[in-house]
């Protein structure tokens, strides 16, 4: 079963998404903030990151930065930032640290199930 690393703030917005994915077959670990995100990871991997970018702690962005200075393995686990609020210097910041996709939020399940399964099969 693939794991999906999902972090956001939003408690609620973490449930929907969960259940969107877990309809999948995929299975779900949920952080809250990208400081937790990190914890997790130190540990253990995940096929697929989603995370939100605005977040108390550490902001998506800075998550992401994080994440692709500490990866050791060439196989990096591709990274779906959702945002309602993402002026374009940020999204071009995304596109440079190797974002796979940018979606807004609130966002279309089956767009949001479309690019998971194009993340996922790479």
């Amino acid at each position: 079963m693939k794991k999906v690393l999902l972090v956001d703030d939003d408690l609620n917005a973490r449930k929907a998404l969960r259940l969107v994915l877990e309809s999948q077959q995929l299975e779900c670990i949920e952080a809250s903030n990208g400081s937790e995100a990190i914890a997790w990871l130190s540990t253990h991997r995940a096929d697929l990151i989603i995370s939100d970018n605005q977040m108390p702690v550490l902001a998506g962005l800075d998550f992401i930065d994080q994440i692709k200075l500490q990866e050791k393995d060439p196989i990096q686990a591709p990274v779906i930032l959702l945002s309602g609020h993402l002026k374009e210097q940020d999204k071009h910041r995304a596109r440079q640290a190797g974002v796979f996709a940018i979606l807004d939020k609130p966002c279309n399940f089956s767009q949001f199930l479309s690019m998971v399964q194009l993340a996922l099969d790479q």
